[in-house]
């Protein structure tokens, strides 16, 4: 008998001991399948050591897309409350969706049309294709999907910025969060994370007036939520994927003036193609947090 309980001493430990590995597990290697998980309290130092204090923070735990209601996003692009189809695609880019809202919808005759959920902590921007009643009102355009820009509630000169997501799948599928200058102008832009159909691949950008496009590809971990993040100070812009550095390049000559943020997911454009058969619809762009800091 005192074998036995000694046994039985040794086996409850080693669960115990095994208890708390796994506990740890997720931290310490590999994307995390949670969206919270990794890095969930604001930062005191970015990735190469410099503190940095929180100038601007959405953890999602609720969204409106009435700017009446979210005084922090916008759901088109440009500085009027309620824009217009012509703010709600990149005609540009040959982009098939239109980015939509409650109150966009309500003008359409189609008041239901909400690109937007939140579930724990999480705002899901979802992408499918448009009721075929409304295809002679969308000019040409097949898809409806969401894009949330804090202009004109923030914008900041350099900092650190960092947004937790997970990507879609899918061809066709043009999942991004950027930068784009406070005063309407382009270029400049600055692209955090883009990725075009495969998750576990993204480019960092920078398109400038003043020099050549410089586009990095990075390949990521696997499926789950990252930590996307940009350090843009006045002489070098540096990409990390979950705290590890995957691009660097001088800050271009066009890019020291204030810039606001966008997420958004993209649909069809001449870079992703448009999707086919095997794109899933409904497809969904997941984001547990966006933030921003400033440099101290």
């Amino acid at each position: 008998m005192p074998a036995q309980r000694l046994a039985a001493g040794r086996l409850a430990a080693l669960v115990w001991l095994a208890g708390l590995l796994a506990l740890a597990a997720p931290t310490l290697a590999g994307p995390s399948a949670h969206p919270l998980r990794a890095a969930s309290a604001p930062l005191a130092r970015a990735p190469d050591g410099r503190p940095i204090a929180l100038t601007f923070s959405t953890d999602f735990r609720r969204f409106s897309a009435d700017p009446r209601l979210d005084h922090v996003w916008r759901t088109a692009f440009g500085d009027t409350p309620d824009p217009g189809l012509d703010k709600r695609t990149l005609a540009g880019n040959g982009e098939l969706e239109v980015y939509v809202d409650p109150r966009y919808g309500a003008k359409l005759g189609a008041p239901d049309l909400d690109p937007f959920s939140v579930a724990g902590g999480v705002l899901d921007i979802t992408a499918r294709p448009a009721p075929p009643a409304l295809l002679p009102k969308l000019e040409g355009r097949r898809y409806l999907s969401g894009l949330i820009s804090s202009q004109p509630s923030f914008a900041q000169t350099y900092g650190y910025f960092e947004a937790r997501a997970r990507l879609p799948r899918g061809k066709g599928l043009w999942p991004a969060i950027w930068l784009l200058p406070a005063d309407m102008s382009w270029p400049p832009e600055i692209d955090i994370m883009e990725s075009i159909g495969d998750p576990l691949t993204i480019y960092c950008s920078t398109h400038s007036k003043t020099e050549p496009s410089h586009t990095t590809k990075a390949r990521l971990s696997g499926d789950g939520f990252h930590t996307f993040a940009l350090s843009w100070g006045r002489r070098w812009m540096v990409w990390y994927v979950d705290g590890v550095e995957v691009a660097r390049h001088p800050t271009p000559a066009d890019m020291h003036e204030p810039m606001y943020l966008i997420a958004n997911l993209a649909v069809g454009g001449k870079w992703p193609g448009p999707p086919d058969q095997s794109t899933v619809f409904p497809a969904k762009f997941s984001i547990a947090y966006i933030r921003a800091y400033r440099f101290t």
